[in-house]
């Protein structure tokens, strides 16, 4: 069983704040790059070159690294991949981050095709909200953009998680000419369904795969949603999400602006891959080694001073930080 090792973290001075004075209190931790879908938008249909298993941090070293950030004001860290439940040991990992001494909240990205059959453990080991990749109500058309079969078990669990009682969130990556035409139906299922439905503009993280789709505007999607709904700003929410309500429905619409970048005056997010690389904006390279750190035997202290230094050099926004930049990068490499 995995146990959360102490940290001298919370002995800092003061929370993780960038130079624009962003706050930094949300850990995105992936567990895996491997996924068991190839959707064309993220990879090519052969996949994309794995990380060594040497290479992947374990459970034991990311549990440690959550501790140091958990320390330094994190108060919420989302599990991400590749897909996170390929990943056995995943629960029990779960499990001991929900038991760090600071209780961060536990969050899990994933497509939905494990979830049925982990998810009572998994609300076991402290899961409260699940953010679900949804990309198509049409199975023929779900099954086009994963390159894979299995859309019968995705749809059946977003039933499954709401009647958990669980927070639900389905992400959708808007696809000019591929799945565009269905943002409507999307935003039916929130009148009887209390979840959150949230458009996502496409991003170039595609792996190389050729197959780079021109993003669908958040403006555009606002668009043509108002011509069919009256849609209501929710006001003063906190993330890199547009919310909106609709009379009468259960749920709400949000809109994800990640190509056009509108959002980063207000993201508290960073990113840990697989490999244990810091990532301060997802927009930009890896801007340090912590699985390095780590095995050279470094002290808490020592990853506390290289993680402020490194969060000291944040860019100000998406497009600085992408300046010099190879796109082609899969997101299941970076950790969606």
């Amino acid at each position: 069983m995995l146990r959360p090792v102490a940290s001298h973290a919370a002995a800092l001075p003061s929370p993780l704040t960038d130079p624009q004075g962003r706050r930094l209190e949300y850990l995105r931790l992936a567990v895996t790059d491997l996924c068991n879908l190839r959707c064309r938008y993220c990879m090519p249909e052969e996949g994309v070159r794995r990380v060594d298993h040497a290479d992947v941090l374990s459970f034991e070293e990311s549990l440690r690294l959550a501790g140091v950030f958990c320390g330094l004001g994190v108060r919420k860290i989302r599990i991400t991949g590749g897909e996170p439940l390929v990943r056995r040991g995943i629960v029990d990992f779960m499990a001991a981050l929900s038991a760090l001494p600071t209780k961060p909240e536990v969050l899990l990205t994933t497509n939905g095709l494990l979830l049925e059959q982990h998810l009572d453990d998994l609300v076991a080991a402290g899961l409260k909200r699940v953010n679900l990749s949804l990309d198509s109500l049409d199975p023929d058309n779900w099954r086009r953009i994963t390159r894979r079969d299995g859309f019968d078990a995705v749809r059946r669990v977003v039933d499954t998680v709401l009647a958990r009682g669980l927070g639900l969130k389905i992400n959708v990556v808007a696809l000019r000419g591929i799945n565009d035409h269905e943002l409507g139906d999307f935003v039916r299922l929130t009148r009887q369904l209390p979840a959150t439905v949230r458009f996502i503009e496409a991003m170039p993280f595609s792996g190389s795969s050729g197959e780079f789709h021109a993003p669908l505007a958040g403006a555009e999607i606002l668009d043509r949603l108002r011509a069919e709904f009256d849609l209501e700003t929710v006001a003063d929410t906190r993330g890199v999400d547009r919310l909106f309500r609709i009379d009468g429905h259960a749920g709400r619409v949000g809109v994800i602006e990640g190509h056009t970048r509108s959002f980063c005056s207000a993201c508290n997010r960073l990113r840990v891959d697989t490999r244990g690389r810091l990532r301060t904006c997802l927009y930009g390279q890896p801007v340090l080694d912590l699985q390095e750190l780590v095995r050279s035997g470094r002290t808490d202290e020592d990853l506390i001073a290289a993680i402020g230094a490194a969060v000291a050099r944040r860019h100000v926004d998406g497009h600085a930080a992408a300046l010099g930049t190879a796109p082609g990068t899969s997101m299941a490499s970076i950790g969606g």
